[in-house]
């Protein structure tokens, strides 16, 4: 079972990521402020930590260059958690090493959840568009279920072909999904539906 910290000091959004990650199977530990999040990372620490750029009292590029410093944590992924997305927020954790920067406003907490599955090594996810003048992006859309249409029937947008493959399915599993590019529209919900969902 792999172990993740989540330091946000937001409830809402620690909470919707909690319940979001023990679904899908991992250990969670929450800090509300920099100071706790490195008394947690110093007894036990997690297999990947998700931190907020404004975190109290240590922000997480401090967490970062602490982790850093210490021989039993220093390969620990930390990814930064930005709220605004600010061009000073994402050059800092570049400059930091972060494993990876989410603008959380643009990311719902499913993809979050993907995207750490990812560099865990668990899955890995391969996009590809869709082309409308190609027989066989109908047909791919066909098979999956849907209707035809190579574009999105909310906004009109290229849609692109999502394959998932998760190694806690098997080798050779993969979850396929036709997403638009735009507005995020998965076939078989609309983009409300999603949002509520994420």
């Amino acid at each position: 079972m792999k172990r993740i910290l989540i330091a946000i000091d937001s409830s809402f959004i620690a909470d919707s990521l909690q319940e979001n990650f023990l679904r899908e199977g991992f250990e969670v530990a929450t800090a509300k402020d920099g100071k706790k999040a490195l008394d947690i990372i110093a007894q036990a620490p997690p297999d990947i930590v998700i931190a907020d750029a404004n975190l109290p009292e240590i922000d997480a590029f401090g967490l970062l260059e602490a982790i850093k410093e210490e021989e039993a944590t220093r390969r620990t992924p930390l990814i930064v958690y930005s709220r605004t997305g600010s061009n000073q927020h994402r050059e800092k954790a570049m400059d930091f090493e972060a494993k990876d920067f989410i603008v959380g406003l643009s990311e719902s907490f499913k993809d979050i959840v993907l995207k750490v599955k990812s560099h865990l090594g668990e899955q890995r996810a391969y996009i590809f568009d869709i082309s409308p003048n190609s027989e066989d992006s109908g047909q791919i859309i066909r098979d999956l279920g849907h209707k035809d249409g190579t574009s999105c029937p909310f906004c009109g947008s290229a849609l692109s072909l999502h394959l998932l493959r998760n190694l806690s399915w098997g080798e050779n599993a993969f979850k396929a999904s036709v997403i638009c590019s735009r507005c995020h529209f998965r076939y078989g919900k609309s983009p409300k539906e999603e949002e509520e969902e994420g």
